[in-house]
């Protein structure tokens, strides 16, 4: 689950920062990292702290190496096509990776539950960390954005109360009977939070306006 979840954020967060202009994809560091102005290499250590400099400019020159990393974005309807299908790519290889790496530990069988552990190749988990500190960089760190996230934290925690008051009437119907189901405070919270975390950034919004503007 962790794999996934940094999969799927690092591509996607990367993707949303090209589009909405706060990285210039012309902007990551080449050479194995040796030219960082950005100081990229230094964000991508705290995500591999087993990892050098060196092996994470490297990992940054095998992504931008590849035959379907995008040479520029300008915003046209080619442009995006061209990131869309960046983003579909680069899922496919970390996914693939994993699962090959897995096979070669455990075998091809039915790898059930607990019938093995996820192995990842080395050379992808630098990769994601590499692409995690980009949209740390150009998207978590850009002037202006720590007002946008202590908004965002704020109508997050006000509707988990709304939630909190509200439930089971207010949750989403396939969540109704877990919140009934729960033993005690901190197992509801649980359920309240799960349907927090399912929606999307402007379903938070929306919900946030319906419950908590009343």
């Amino acid at each position: 689950m962790d794999w996934a979840d940094d999969v799927a954020y690092s591509v996607h967060d990367v993707e949303d920062a090209v589009v909405a202009g706060h990285l210039d994809i012309r902007a990551l560091p080449g050479a194995g990292g040796a030219d960082d102005p950005e100081g990229l290499l230094d964000v991508a250590a705290a995500y591999a702290r087993d990892a050098g400099r060196a092996e994470l400019g490297a990992a940054i020159d095998r992504l931008t190496a590849l035959p379907f990393w995008p040479a520029a974005y300008a915003g046209s309807l080619r442009d995006l096509a061209a990131l869309k299908n960046l983003t579909s790519q680069l899922i496919g290889r970390f996914c693939t990776a994993a699962e090959l790496e897995t096979r070669a530990a455990f075998g091809g069988g039915h790898l059930t539950r607990y019938a093995a552990d996820l192995v990842v190749p080395r050379e992808q988990r630098l990769e994601v960390a590499v692409l995690k500190a980009v949209a740390n960089r150009w998207v978590m760190q850009r002037a202006g954005a720590e007002p946008v996230y202590a908004r965002q934290r704020e109508v997050v925690q006000e509707l988990v109360s709304a939630l909190r008051l509200t439930a089971p009437e207010s949750l989403d119907p396939v969540l109704r009977d877990s919140y009934l189901a729960a033993p005690d405070d901190a197992a509801r919270l649980r359920v309240v939070v799960d349907q927090v975390a399912s929606l999307t950034d402007r379903s938070v919004e929306t919900w946030h306006a319906k419950l908590c503007r009343r």
